[in-house]
């Protein structure tokens, strides 16, 4: 009796990327098919460049950034803190040596009493355990391949 709410399949749906992604994709084809035909119109040339160039900006040091398009980052590129920052699992060794450096910082936040300091030091450090615990067991996980997206012609709708 617990499925009479949609909220409680959600959990079982996250779990498994697939799922998500096949959910998502039937979601949009039942959109499509209720809306006016009139209300979807061919990408122009500028919005695709646009696009594209959405993802090439994600891209930072430690992996991608899984902002929405169009969307800002709102967190300053203080990375390791966000939600949105997706660690590519090649940079593993890349957290290990921002691990070593925060924790050097604190030790001299510790030893000259900066509290602040190390109150955003250890925050940071949590985040940083947390991304490195999150890619290793999405690397343990097998890869879904969503394809390249292109735009569509006119002649495919």
């Amino acid at each position: 009796m617990g499925h009479l709410d949609v909220q409680t399949t959600r959990g079982y749906v996250a779990v498994f990327d697939e799922d998500v992604i096949r959910h998502y994709q039937d979601f949009l084809h039942h959109r499509r098919e209720v809306r006016p035909e009139g209300e979807y119109r061919d990408t122009t040339d500028q919005e695709w460049d646009e696009f594209e160039e959405h993802f090439d900006r994600r891209k930072v040091e430690l992996g991608s950034c899984g902002r929405p398009y169009g969307t800002p980052c709102q967190h300053e590129h203080a990375c390791i803190r966000c939600p949105m920052l997706h660690i590519n699992p090649k940079m593993l060794d890349r957290l290990e040596e921002l691990e070593t450096d925060l924790l050097a910082r604190l030790r001299r936040a510790d030893e000259e009493n900066w509290l602040g300091e190390v109150e955003g030091i250890n925050l940071t450090l949590t985040f940083l355990r947390a991304k490195r615990e999150e890619t290793q067991r999405r690397a343990r996980r097998p890869a879904v391949d969503l394809g390249i997206p292109t735009a569509r012609k006119k002649e495919d709708h």
